[in-house]
This record gives structure tokens, sequence and C-alpha cells, in this order.
């Protein structure tokens, strides 16, 4: 609260502008109508009294007297509605593009006017602080991307390219080998490296996207992904899935592929799990997938309140939000985690994409 609030409070006569719009409206016209008719009372008699009263002055009365209630009845709608008036003018100016724009206090402005400019002020700081969050995450992506460009680039170069240029030299050599079994043998040497480089390149592009996604759907693509991990890691992972078949879209399966793979990236880079366990099963008139662990566990809503530990949950958020799906946290220090993921069914049209798509 501001200082000019604080001096506003305690000016006298305060809490009768604090009173509902509906009272002050209320009361401003049953004063009018008090005055209006004591005055009609006054006229009325001073006619009866005075018989050379002019008519003409008793219309003249009675105009400014519908001139002044209706002066009145203008100043005082004007003065109670003026904080709607503000709340539409901050409502036009974030519309514009102004994203920092605020109701300002008014001290004409009642309880519920301002229960309503604080909830409209309070969604405006989410909004600020969802668009932050929201700028980061793209910047995380775009950095995540460029990384990968990069590492992609040095793959091929250092590896892929190197690799096939030796070959190319091995290949020349070998068409000058006379030696027939020295010839085969190094034809054989040479088949066995070129399968090697050509198997390099498959890990190379399931990394990028995995196949089986695409050809078999979520489950076995997660199965592949989950027994390569844990083999990695070394961490029990499970899972146990239902028939999912042609529930969701193509879109929404990736969505959530990508959701376990940042659920299960957290639970062994960070949780320091024994045992991981990984659900997919129908509910909710979708899919619902979980990721629980047995780690150490995490304060949720402090690190959902830190701009760069929470990205990656708000990341997760995301996706799901992008097709009308949520995501849960649950976690408790030193006794696990567990996190949540619902995507609603597909439409009928994403049936039909996905049957185009296998055909």
């Amino acid at each position: 609260m501001t200082l000019r609030e604080h001096r506003l409070q305690r000016a006298p006569g305060y809490r009768l502008l604090r009173i509902p719009l509906f009272y002050k409206i209320l009361i401003a016209n049953s004063i009018i109508v008090l005055v209006g008719t004591v005055l009609a009372t006054v006229v009325n008699r001073a006619v009866r009294t005075e018989a050379g009263f002019p008519v003409a002055w008793f219309f003249l009365l009675a105009l400014g007297g519908v001139l002044v209630t209706v002066l009145v009845n203008a100043v005082i709608l004007r003065l109670a509605l003026s904080p709607l008036k503000l709340l539409e003018q901050t409502a036009a100016q974030v519309q514009s593009g102004d994203l920092d724009a605020r109701v300002p206090y008014s001290p004409l402005r009642d309880y519920e006017l301002e229960r309503l400019t604080g909830t409209f002020n309070r969604m405006l700081d989410n909004l600020e602080s969802y668009r932050q969050r929201l700028s980061r995450v793209a910047a995380r992506a775009l950095n995540a991307e460029e990384q990968e460009r990069k590492r992609i680039a040095r793959e091929l170069h250092d590896d892929t390219a190197q690799s096939l240029a030796a070959l190319l030299i091995r290949l020349r050599l070998v068409r000058g080998v006379e030696d027939p079994q020295a010839r085969d043998a190094a034809l054989d040497e040479f088949r066995k490296e070129v399968g090697e480089a050509l198997e390099r390149i498959r890990l190379f592009a399931r990394g990028l996207r995995p196949p089986a996604l695409d050809e078999l759907g979520l489950v076995p693509a997660l199965e592949s992904h989950i027994r390569a991990l844990s083999e990695s890691v070394r961490v029990a992972i499970r899972i146990e899935a239902d028939a999912i078949e042609d529930v969701l879209t193509p879109q929404a399966e990736l969505a959530l592929y990508r959701i376990a793979q940042e659920a299960l990236s957290n639970a062994v880079r960070h949780g320091e799990p024994s045992r991981v366990l990984v659900r997919i099963e129908r509910a909710q008139g979708g899919v619902k997938l979980t990721v629980s662990d047995d780690g150490r566990g995490f304060p949720v809503d402090e690190t959902l309140a830190h701009e760069e530990r929470g990205l990656g949950i708000f990341g997760m958020q995301e996706r799901a939000g992008y097709f009308g799906g949520q995501v849960e946290i649950q976690s408790t220090v030193g006794r696990g985690t567990e996190v949540s993921a619902t995507l609603p069914a597909a439409t009928s049209k994403g049936r039909s994409e996905r049957v185009r798509l296998a055909r």
C-alpha cells in the first residue's frame, strides 16, 4: 500500500466512500427524491398562498428541478462508476500491448470493486510471470536446439565423415591388392567397418526421433527407451501399460513420450532412485502416464517457484496443456516423486489421421 492510499484511508468520510456501489446510488437517489419532494411542497404552498404566483414560474421551477436531478444523478454515477472506468482503461491498455499496465487505486471504489481490482491486477501479475517463464522456456528450447545442431554437426564431422573418408582411402588401397586372399580379407574388413558406420548412423537417427514411435506406437517406443536408459544408468526401471492403440493422436503420443522422457531423466539424474515405475493406463476419457520413483524427492512449490529449476516441469505442463491435458507433481523429501500426465482421447479426425499415416 502506498503512502497516498494510506492517507486516503485515514481521511474523513473514507468509510462512507467505501460502501457498495448499489447503496451509493440508492442513498444518492433517495436524497434527491427527498430534496425534490421538499422543494415541490414549498413551491406548491407558495402557489396556494399567493394567488398572483405566475404559472410560468411554476413550470420553470419544475424544469429546473428536473435538470438539477439529472445533473446530480449524472455526477454521482460518474463518480461511483469511475473505478469501473479505470478497470476498463487498464484492460484496453493491456489489450493494446502494454503488459505492465495495472488498475490504479481509486478512493471511490467499494469493497467489491476493490476485490475485483485486486483479482484483476493479480491475474495480470500471474500472466506476466507466465509470459516470462514461457519466454525462458522458449530461450532454453532455442539454446537446446542450437546445442543439438552443434552436436549433430560435430558427430557428422568427427565420426561419420572421418569414417567414410577412411573407408574411401581403404577402398583405393584394396583395389591395388593383387593377392586374392588378401583382397578378400581386406574387403571383409571393409564391409565390417561399413556396417559399423551404418549402425552408428542408425543410432544417431534413433536418438533424434525413435522410429518405433511412428512404426509401433507409444508403448513399444517407451519400452525401448526404458531398456536403453536402465542399462546406461543401472537403475531398475519397469513399465506397466494398458492397450492404448488409437486412443491418442500421433502428436499427442509424441508429447506424452517427451513428457515421459523428461520425467525419467529428472528421476535418474536428481532423485537417485533404486526403482522407477512407469505406468500407462486408460483414465478419465484419455490416457494417463505415471512415473514414480523411490528417490530422495524434492519440495515441489519451491522448485516451481525457482526460475531455472522449474523449467523442466513447466515444459511438461506446457506440452500436456497444448493437447488439453495436465501434469501433476507429487513429491515428499526422502520418500520419492510421482509425475502424472493425463491427455484426453483423440477426436475422430485424429483417429482418421492415424489410419491414413499407417497406410
